[in-house]
């Protein structure tokens, strides 16, 4: 039976991937000598060498590098459950991994702020990103908390709605439907349609609930770069409100009044229903919930 120790594993990952015993001494705060000696007796509990030194280069053998692999996956489950205990043992600090669509990002950074005033040890790391990408997430348990439009019905989920979210229709403050008092869907099938990409959350509600057929050539997969087509005169865009009240309010886009518009959605904070949520993660959910 093969035998080593944590610190044997942390010495070897250190130097495998620094490619350097110097560096892996300054990096685990330990003496150089030090460094060998876990290494040489990790070979010996082994067996076989792991490394390999060509002058000032450290590369790792076969074997090496099949026990590098493990290392990496044992430190990191390490460090993942040393901050989940102290997160338990100190429900105010503790880390957050939040992934937001991209439009929620307009309000969820001022929920962060609000929310790190009163936790001011917690940490979190942010990911905005596209609705493909929060699904891979929600199915591979890889954020703590998410916040999107509408939830998916083929993951075992827990999701809350907590704020609605309202889809409106955009243009240029001299676009001619402006001027129409009651503008309708078919009004908007004889125009220049702007949407996100296909599987976007806000293209497959509106698609859904108002029978609009995206048939133009444009499709733009960001928010900000919609709004910026619409300023431009491309077309007519379709939006959550919350990500373009400034522009509103400076007038550089309007908001084109529609029959059955604005489509009212909700916004979700949700989670894998197999994932325990930390102290710290526990109550930004409920902030979000109790802060809409």
């Amino acid at each position: 039976m093969i035998n080593y120790t944590l610190k044997q594993l942390y010495s070897f990952e250190s130097v495998i991937r620094l490619g350097s015993f110097t560096k892996a001494s300054k990096e685990l705060n330990i003496t150089q000598p030090a460094v060998y000696m876990q290494i040489k007796q990790l070979q010996q509990n082994i067996n076989s060498e792991l490394i390999n030194i060509t002058g000032k280069k450290v590369s790792a053998t076969y074997v090496g590098n099949k026990l590098y692999k493990t290392s990496l996956n044992v430190i990191s489950k390490l460090e993942q459950t040393n901050s989940e205990i102290e997160g338990a043992l100190n429900p105010e600090t503790g880390h957050i991994q939040i992934a937001v669509a991209t439009t929620a990002n307009s309000f969820v950074s001022r929920l962060l702020s609000n929310f790190k005033l009163q936790y001011p040890q917690m940490s979190f790391h942010l990911d905005v990103t596209n609705r493909k990408s929060l699904l891979e997430k929600l199915e591979n348990k890889d954020a703590d908390l998410i916040i999107m439009g509408e939830p998916p019905k083929d993951i075992d989920l827990s999701a809350h709605a907590f704020m609605e979210n309202p889809l409106i229709a955009i243009v240029h403050p001299e676009h001619p439907l402006l001027s129409k008092a009651n503008n309708t869907i078919n009004d908007l099938k004889k125009e220049t349609l702007i949407t996100r990409e296909q599987g976007s959350g806000t293209r497959i509600t509106i698609e859904r609930m108002s029978g609009l057929n995206f048939n133009s050539n444009i499709e733009i997969n960001s928010n900000e770069a919609i709004i910026e087509a619409v300023q431009a005169g491309l077309g007519i865009g379709f939006v959550s409100e919350h990500t373009v009240k400034l522009e509103l309010r400076h007038n550089i886009i309007k908001k084109l009044e529609v029959k059955q518009f604005p489509i009212i959605r909700h916004w979700h904070v949700v989670h894998h229903a197999k994932v325990n949520l930390s102290p710290i993660a526990k109550r930004f959910k409920d902030f979000i919930i109790n802060n809409k």
